[in-house]
């Protein structure tokens, strides 16, 4: 089956809100980041995206000029050098090429063809501008769709997304980005690659949720590749509220075994492809959603309710912000978790998760959740006050040097002797201390430190 046909099976009102969105940002020459939780379906979106353009055309204004989807591989880069960035971009062009009208196509095959060898980076960077340059007079407006973003950026050097932010400088007018991510930019800002296009990418962000109704309906159809009945299609989106990895492994599992309804959680939940997925879904939360994720499963075990009705404000507003990534929402009745499967989950999952790090103002206590830490150093105290004031910062060991030691033994103070400080620490607020999610380090030159992540960066 070829790539075109194979994303045809999907309507035209597949993922419609994120579609409408998404156009939202084209039409306005604007670019922006796709982030989506492990199962959400955030590559199958950004594959539909560019393999059937037809389905962005719904959404766009009818004068909009038109747009050009260019899927761009950043990970199987045959090296880590601005060279071969220009060649695997102007291939990315030359892979789509019949899409485009003859005099356009023409020079695509040409530049391409002539410098897909050229270790010069001058040479394929003056194609692809060239290119960009006939796009532009053609009023086209070119968007490079660039998923997994995140692990290109781990062996990019700062210099080849420079280049990228200095290509969609020059054309503004005609150049955009769509950048896939797993996690929102903020927990990358360890990586001096992401630095050049970090306003870029956290100015419009997009979560690609859990399948509505009618589009894990219709996935359903698809993978149970026989007629399922309405009770058939409840039950399965209860079970896996929309999480299209989950509905894959159910349905298979659904077509396989004899199904008594009464314990189709439980049963499922025994499976290790489910619970692979669970996990991996579940661990790229923050600690402080993890726990209180486990926290609304054992009140709701210990209440026999569906919801959570009565948050404080600080749940709230960790509720909210599971909420923008679908792994909640709120109902009339309080907050809920769609999906047996990840409502029930959190309750079983291994390990323990702690929760935001934070100072009570009144009395100077430092809490993780709501227990006190306790058994601090004063030196530990000092520096890990140093980082609740500073949250997300890269901080260096000058930096905390500084703010923990006294005045009079500074000069004296060893990197050495703060990594001490750090281990200590990390003994008493991370739930594995050899795994850091609060307190991460960071490399630079001529020193690097420690970022702290209050709420406890995903893994």
């Amino acid at each position: 089956m070829g790539v075109k046909s194979r994303w045809e099976k999907y309507p035209l009102t597949y993922r419609a809100e994120e579609l409408r969105r998404l156009a939202g940002w084209i039409a306005a020459g604007e670019s922006g980041a796709v982030v989506g939780l492990p199962g959400t379906g955030r590559a199958t979106f950004l594959n539909v995206l560019c393999g059937r353009p037809a389905i962005l055309q719904e959404y766009l204004p009818a004068q909009n000029q038109q747009v050009v989807l260019v899927p761009v591989d950043l990970n199987n880069l045959p090296g880590d050098d601005l060279a071969t960035l220009y060649r695997v971009i102007l291939r990315s062009f030359y892979e789509i090429r019949e899409r485009f009208d003859g005099g356009i196509e023409t020079a695509v095959t040409e530049l391409y063809q002539k410098h897909e060898a050229a270790c010069d980076p001058f040479l394929p960077q003056s194609a692809l501008i060239e290119l960009l340059l006939k796009f532009e007079a053609a009023e086209m407006k070119v968007v490079l769709v660039m998923n997994r973003f995140d692990r290109f950026c781990e062996s990019a050097t700062p210099q080849m997304t420079r280049t990228l932010r200095g290509l969609r400088d020059r054309f503004k007018e005609s150049l955009c980005y769509i950048i896939g991510m797993s996690q929102e930019v903020t927990y990358f800002a360890d990586l001096p690659s992401v630095a050049p296009l970090y306003n870029i990418l956290d100015t419009h962000v997009l979560w690609i949720r859990p399948l509505n109704r009618e589009d894990a309906f219709d996935m359903i159809k698809r993978e149970m590749e026989i007629e399922a009945d309405e009770t058939g299609l409840e039950t399965l989106l209860s079970l896996t509220g929309g999480y299209p990895s989950l509905i894959r492994v159910v349905c298979h599992w659904w077509l396989e075994t004899d199904r008594n309804q009464a314990n189709f959680g439980e049963r499922l939940l025994t499976k290790k492809s489910v619970r692979n997925r669970l996990t991996a879904l579940f661990n790229a939360l923050t600690q402080e959603e993890q726990s209180l994720l486990r926290d609304i499963a054992g009140r709701r075990k210990k209440e026999r309710s569906k919801h959570l009705a009565n948050p404080s404000k600080d749940e709230r507003r960790v509720l909210e912000g599971l909420a923008k990534k679908g792994i909640c929402r709120g109902t009339e009745q309080g907050w809920e978790i769609p999906g047996r499967l990840v409502e029930n989950y959190p309750q079983n999952a291994p390990g323990q998760s702690g929760g935001r790090i934070w100072l009570r103002e009144k009395t100077g206590e430092i809490c993780q959740g709501n227990k006190p830490v306790t058994e601090l150093t004063p030196l530990e105290q000092a520096v890990l006050k140093f980082f609740i004031e500073n949250p997300q910062q890269r901080l260096t060991y000058s930096d905390l040097i500084d703010a923990a030691w006294d005045e009079p033994n500074v000069e004296g103070v060893t990197t050495e002797a703060v990594y001490q400080v750090i281990r200590g620490m990390r003994k008493k607020v991370e739930p594995e201390a050899s795994n850091p999610h609060h307190i991460v380090n960071w490399r630079g030159k001529p020193e690097g430190g420690y970022q702290f992540f209050p709420e406890g960066r995903p893994s």
